[in-house]
């Protein structure tokens, strides 16, 4: 190759010649870049697996050519956090608009773009969809603004990008204020906080619909403890701390995160009114936005995680309230991972189980019925073409390890008959990516049978024989089984599934404990509330971290304190409820040994009979400066300075809240001095919401 390097002011730089310049944009195009018309690898497996017997052939076309772009970027619009109402009317004002968001986009780009590249998903509330290329999104104008503003959004836990048909398992377990919710296989959380929001106590634009002076609350403490409980689990440590890391963004009082194996959760049976197992899988569906997948399919994957899966979905069962609602969802395509494992639940179950006819629900979502029969493909990237084994027996004769309930059932159980109620989801349908969903019923009297849950497999070599077939064992005592299926899956870890950063020290301690464990604790907490009004809140609520003697005080929902409660010493819970207090360390002259913290200010804001005030959106950009605010430097008519002024105003930690557009409100927690006032805000929030009031909250 022929280049030069100059030399400018500050560094030396490498000058292309036009010929390797165009190389490189047609390598990109080829190699996974963010143009349009880039070609992907095909594997001729995947078609001989798939083609007329997955899929229908007459669809096959359509679905080849989906997955050869980009999966266009979902998201929805949180409803328990506070600024969502304003942050999405400010989108559909600026960017719904004609021309919003074309061009110029460069001179290097060719870029054909859809005629609504931002449309709302039909099927579910605050649901979005955006169809640029990243490129466009970073450079154009118009798009770059929008990406700005996501990020923005982002940052401040506004919005959960999720993609369109992961966003479908919650919307199917129909979930309800007060409901004890089970997300069995968690990470990375963007269902969990779907869940969150679903059981939200208010609606946030309803949380001051009455007055807003500091004697009389709007809303009731039942209200916001009542809300239930969202308890998600996760095995694999770094998929944890990513979960651990989303639910902290939620700063809900519902949620409780374990570190477990799903298999061997503690004392939980027939607690939960819904259950969800998102089960591992081989993830085929995830093609579009992991096109690696492709060159490495391969068809026996399924049959060595069927039974897994199997034990999974049998012990999320077990969890399960009579009546309740389980779904049973993965993002593969294969029969053996999807109704083959639907089917062995119903069958083992022996009528204590019924699949849910969910034709009415979603309609506006396009979406395939459930297969009725299928084959069990075995064979590798070595062994072209496979082969379709058609019984158990024929593959104990080839010395494969593949379990009887990877074949269909047989027709006189009448289970084949209802298969069809489950929801197949392809790329092509919706422009989305591959889905599986089955919801389940636990039927009212009638208990599971006591062999219900499958026992574990010996340790073998599965259908093509390089990946093991169960290594997750029942037992606490099988350790070595379970650290061999944490490094199988950890191996596959997608790179935004991987936690980045570290936990904050506050979710670092010992186990959660009861604060009234403590006699001291206990002593402290009334002084607390008693301190910010907050007498409406029960101390049983309250919890905290080393045996009772924690800096860190969390505020968590009924429910979340029942599960806590049957087996606090077993659990090992990384997340539980909200932060509200912590200890006072700087501000010696604070009539108050807590402060509050601003996780948990949204919630006790409008709870709290003193030491809350409402401030002016001039006050509030003042005080994310970031820096001391006296009160002689605030107008001689501000209600805040009087307030602050006042001779018996002690102190100590305070609740300040601006009301903004669309009945938005912003609460925040600062520090009261003798003479000044500041923000007990972390920089990097501060900044982002400084930068939200100036550019987004008009």
């Amino acid at each position: 190759l022929m280049f030069s390097v100059r030399k400018c002011r500050r560094a030396e730089y490498i000058v292309l010649p036009p010929f390797f310049l165009a190389w490189m944009k047609s390598a990109r195009q080829l190699h996974g870049g963010v143009f349009q018309g880039k070609t992907r690898q095909k594997n001729a497996l995947f078609e001989q697996c798939y083609k007329g017997r997955v899929v229908l052939e007459a669809d096959w076309d359509s679905l080849l050519e989906t997955m050869q772009r980009d999966l266009p970027v979902t998201f929805r619009f949180a409803p328990t956090q506070p600024l969502s109402s304003a942050f999405e009317a400010y989108m559909e004002d600026v960017f719904l608009q004609a021309g919003a968001l074309e061009g110029p986009f460069g001179e290097d780009q060719e870029v054909e773009l859809p005629s609504e590249p931002l449309t709302r998903l039909g099927w579910i509330e605050r649901g979005w969809k955006l169809d640029l290329p990243k490129t466009v999104l970073r450079r154009a104008a118009g798009p770059k603004r929008l990406h700005n503003l996501l990020k923005s959004c982002t940052e401040l836990g506004v919005i959960s990008r999720q993609e369109a048909v992961s966003m479908v398992p919650a919307l199917a377990l129909d979930c309800r204020r007060g409901h004890r919710i089970l997300d069995l296989c968690a990470s990375p959380g963007m269902k969990t906080l779907q869940l969150l929001d679903a059981i939200v106590p208010w609606q946030v634009d309803d949380l001051h619909t009455g007055s807003s002076s500091s004697s009389a609350p709007p809303v009731d403490a039942q209200r916001l403890l009542g809300c239930g409980a969202v308890v998600a689990n996760e095995l694999d440590g770094r998929r944890c701390c990513m979960l651990a890391h989303h639910t902290l963004r939620s700063r809900s009082p519902g949620g409780l995160v374990l570190h477990h194996n799903a298999l061997d959760l503690p004392q939980l049976d027939g607690l939960f009114d819904r259950v969800l197992c998102d089960v591992p899988c081989s993830g085929d569906g995830t093609i579009r936005k992991a096109p690696q997948l492709m060159a490495s399919w391969r068809p026996n994957r399924a049959s060595a995680l069927h039974h897994l899966q199997l034990r999974i979905a049998s012990v999320g069962a077990q969890r399960l309230k009579e009546g309740g609602r389980m779904v049973y969802s993965t993002c593969a395509l294969s029969p053996v991972e999807n109704e083959a494992v639907v089917a062995a639940l119903l069958l083992r179950s022996q009528g204590a189980l019924e699949l849910v006819d969910g034709s009415d629900l979603l309609p506006a979502l396009e979406r395939r019925p459930g297969l009725q029969h299928w084959d069990v493909p075995a064979g590798t990237r070595q062994n072209k073409p496979p082969n379709f084994l058609q019984s158990p027996m024929e593959a104990k004769v080839r010395n494969l390890t593949i379990p009887a309930s990877a074949w269909p059932p047989e027709e006189s159980t009448g289970i084949p008959a209802v298969l069809h109620r489950c929801w197949r989801f392809y790329p092509h349908l919706g422009d989305s990516g591959g889905f599986f969903v089955a919801i389940l019923r636990r039927v009212e009297g009638m208990p599971l049978p006591d062999d219900f849950v499958p026992a574990p497999l010996a340790a073998a070599e599965e259908g093509g024989g390089d990946t093991k077939d169960d290594n997750v064992s029942g037992n606490k005592e099988d350790d070595d089984e379970v650290d061999q299926e944490e490094q199988a899956m950890g191996s596959l870890l997608p790179e935004d599934a991987i936690c980045k950063e570290k936990l904050p020290e506050a979710q670092k301690e010992a186990h959660f404990a009861p604060a009234v464990a403590s006699q001291r604790t206990k002593e402290l907490l009334e002084e607390v509330l008693k301190f910010y009004g907050l007498e409406c809140l029960p101390l049983e609520n309250f919890f905290v971290r080393n045996e009772g003697e924690g800096r860190n005080v969390y505020l968590v929902s009924d429910a979340v304190r029942d599960v806590l409660l049957c087996s606090a010493s077993e659990l090992h819970a990384m997340v539980g409820g909200v932060r509200v207090f912590v200890e006072n360390r700087f501000l010696k002259s604070s009539a108050c040994s807590l402060r509050l913290v601003q996780e948990g200010v949204r919630w006790l804001e409008p709870l709290m009979q003193r030491r809350r005030h409402t401030v002016t959106r001039e006050e509030m950009t003042l005080l994310l400066e970031g820096g001391k605010v006296a009160f002689a430097s605030l107008e001689e008519s501000s209600e805040l300075r009087q307030a602050l002024q006042m001779a018996d105003n002690q102190q100590g930690s305070v609740a300040l809240a601006c009301d903004l557009p669309h009945r938005t409100r912003l609460a925040v927690a600062a520090e009261c001095g003798a003479e000044c006032i500041s923000l007990f805000v972390n920089q990097h929030e501060m900044k982002e919401l400084k930068g939200a009031l100036a550019e987004y909250l008009h």
